[in-house]
């Protein structure tokens, strides 16, 4: 059986690897905890940009940043009208849709908010090779059918799909949000570049990692 070759670590940014056939839906052999944004669906509310609401079980994809809801019949489906979708809410949990995808809005100092995405985003597949071994070369899998004694067999083309799963820390200013890079907190926090640069220089911040950005976050509150 085809099975997901990998244990997931929830770090800021942990690679993966989907073992699945030519041309199958990968999505099935990963995680609901690492394609969804939220545990389960869960009942929240959706806010449009014209102020009509809905609500319902609730969840977001981590690969296509769509809001995502369980219909009626049980059948999972996108969200109508996802570019007039303003924020949602979901159990204490609020997020706006950006162009950077669903932020969740974690905190809020000097009118700066501190907020993060997760995504997911796959890399160029690996094909297996003879005898079990990979390569990135597309010669490998050129052969897809057989045929021997009158009969024609399709072979299986298995490939191998890194993909990485992401928590992106984003800062936002009057609605718009952008990497938290050393560059935008100073433009964030103008007041405060001496305090920042003390800060830095007696702590190793990784501007990637949510922990290191919300850490810093903290001590300029």
């Amino acid at each position: 059986m085809i099975i997901l070759t990998a244990c997931f670590a929830f770090s800021s940014l942990a690679q993966n690897v989907i073992q699945h056939q030519k041309g199958e839906d990968m999505t099935q052999y990963m995680l609901d905890s690492v394609k969804y944004v939220l545990p389960d669906f869960t009942a929240g509310i959706v806010i449009f940009r014209d102020g009509r609401t809905a609500n319902g079980p609730l969840n977001i994809s981590t690969i296509s940043q769509k809001l995502l809801f369980i219909s009626p019949q049980g059948e999972i489906q996108e969200v109508l009208n996802q570019s007039n979708i303003d924020r949602v809410s979901v159990k204490g949990r609020s997020f706006v849709q950006t162009k950077q995808g669903f932020v969740e809005l974690l905190d809020i100092a000097d009118n700066v908010i501190l907020g993060s995405v997760r995504r997911v985003k796959f890399l160029e597949s690996e094909k297996k090779g003879a005898f079990g071994t990979t390569s990135e070369t597309t010669s490998v899998t050129s052969i897809s059918s057989i045929s021997t004694e009158g009969q024609r067999y399709e072979l299986a083309q298995h490939v191998n799909t890194p993909f990485t799963y992401r928590v992106t820390p984003y800062l936002g200013i009057n609605g718009k949000f952008s990497y938290a890079t050393k560059k935008y907190i100073l433009k964030c926090f103008p007041s405060k570049k001496d305090k920042i640069e003390a800060y830095l220089k007696e702590n190793k911040v990784d501007f990637e990692s949510l922990e290191d950005v919300r850490a810093l976050f903290e001590y300029l509150k």
